[in-house]
């Protein structure tokens, strides 16, 4: 006994000094694998989503600080907004997306929804305080509020537009066709949830303010929706059958490129110059913008039709032919997602620009409004093309 006793005693000391020895590593087994290039990036970009929503959940207004506050807040926006634009435009080459790629857009989705509620309170509450406040900085903070609700709305835009890129240029978009379709499905879900959160913010500031700038561009407006019914028009004649889907899909898109870019050189303008102009909103500007809203629910309705008779025709066509076709498909449903979202972008920047806010209330309430309805039926149509497109190519292995 005594001698077991010491052989104990013997092998826990030796396995006590072995454990001060030895790493932890050892016992933990093989460290996590690295994330990619692009979960990185997304992950640094929810890190600071996250911390403008504590920012902006932890101001209590009141007439000492609304302005610095909400100024402060506005800046931290932008720099996110920033930030995701520069992720963006980083992705120019077909890679492997991942899943946690795809997670973390799904948290800076909920972050930017999560934001959008957050502003909208504080348009709420800093009615309390306009009794009380001096008018410069009571000016000031209203329009820290609407700056803050555009952004939100261009941050929803960028995420969505990454989701409708990574679905257009990953390669191995068959193997995560489930997972993708998530995505996508909660990005729509989120981006009609944001534009209620920033309407509401809207409506609060013009019950609010008549003291705010606007820029019209009437000119432009009208040609651009002179092309997207030529576009429209373009569509609805095709008749898409086994020989001709890859040609007719890819004359479309090369149509709605050159419309997308004409309708980007207006929403670049606007935005310049509405960080130093000033105009008068009259009717027609806001006529116009909501005319263009319809037409691009439109094109997203006849570009679901699209998916349907291609997934239709898919059994009797050629793989080239139906690769072709479907490659044609993601980049009009990223297109045609993108004229919608800078139409709303344009609209958000005239209700914060609007000199004549006060007088023209009813008009901006009416055109927003429309914005939503036409954004809600354009994202479920785009949603369902992208899903339909998506089952196509993992259904053929493309």
């Amino acid at each position: 006994m005594l001698t077991l006793h010491r052989t104990r005693r013997r092998l826990l000391t030796t396995i006590s000094f072995f454990l001060l020895i030895t790493p932890m590593a050892v016992f933990a087994g093989k460290p996590a694998p690295a994330l990619s290039p692009l979960a990185t990036d997304l992950s640094v970009l929810v890190t600071q989503g996250q911390a403008v929503d504590e920012q902006l959940s932890g101001i209590a207004l009141i007439p000492q600080n609304s302005c610095t506050e909400l100024g402060l807040a506005s800046t931290s926006m932008a720099d996110w907004l920033a930030a995701m634009e520069s992720v963006y435009t980083g992705l120019t080459s077909t890679f492997s997306v991942d899943v946690e790629s795809l997670d973390a857009l799904d948290q800076l989705s909920s972050l930017n929804l999560n934001i959008a509620s957050n502003v909208q309170t504080l348009s709420q509450n800093l009615n309390s305080i306009a009794n009380t406040a001096e008018l410069v900085e009571y000016e000031t903070s209203l329009a820290a509020i609407l700056m803050l609700s555009s952004d939100i709305g261009s941050m929803a835009d960028r995420i969505g537009e990454m989701a409708d890129r990574i679905l257009v240029m990953a390669g191995n978009i068959g193997l995560m066709a489930d997972r993708i379709l998530i995505t996508q499905q909660l990005q729509s879900s989120n981006v009609v949830t944001t534009q209620n959160s920033i309407l509401a913010t809207q409506l609060n500031a013009v019950a609010l303010s008549d003291s705010i700038s606007t820029i019209t561009y009437e000119p432009a407006l009208a040609s651009l929706l002179t092309q997207a019914n030529a576009l429209d028009s373009s569509m609805g004649l095709v008749s898409l059958n086994q020989l001709n889907m890859a040609t007719e899909l890819a004359r479309i898109q090369a149509e709605a490129s050159l419309y997308l870019a004409e309708l980007n050189t207006l929403y670049t303008a606007v935005m310049l110059d509405s960080a130093s102009a000033s105009q008068y909103t009259n009717g027609d500007t806001l006529t116009l913008t909501g005319d263009l809203s319809v037409v691009h629910r439109a094109l997203a309705l006849a570009l679901q039709d699209y998916a349907d008779n291609i997934n239709a025709l898919a059994p009797t066509t050629s793989s080239s032919i139906l690769g072709s076709a479907t490659d044609s498909m993601l980049h009009l449903t990223l297109d045609i997602g993108i004229m919608s979202d800078r139409i709303v972008e344009m609209v958000d920047r005239i209700v914060v620009m609007a000199d004549n806010i006060g007088d023209m209330s009813t008009r901006i309430v009416q055109t927003q409004n429309l914005q939503q309805t036409n954004l809600e039926f354009t994202q479920s149509s785009l949603s369902s093309a992208s899903s339909t497109t998506i089952n196509v190519i993992a259904a053929n292995g493309l």
